[in-house]
């Protein structure tokens, strides 16, 4: 199948099929990139509150999005 017809058939399946494969896709292109998830994994395993991002920056910057 090429991907054209790949993608004609993705935007045919449900929201959230849709959905569920772009977090997929997303997922194994954060896998290929070496340097994102050693980043990603320090961030989620740190423990100290002092190194966290304040909540209302945080929350005003997905408003952004």
């Amino acid at each position: 199948m090429d991907l054209e017809s790949l993608k004609t058939s993705i935007r045919q399946l449900p929201p959230a099929d849709q959905d569920h494969l772009a977090s997929m896709l997303l997922m194994e292109r954060l896998k290929r990139n070496q340097l994102i998830m050693p980043a990603l994994h320090q961030r989620i395993d740190d423990s100290d509150p002092k190194n966290w991002e304040p909540w209302e920056p945080c929350k005003n910057s997905l408003k952004d999005e």
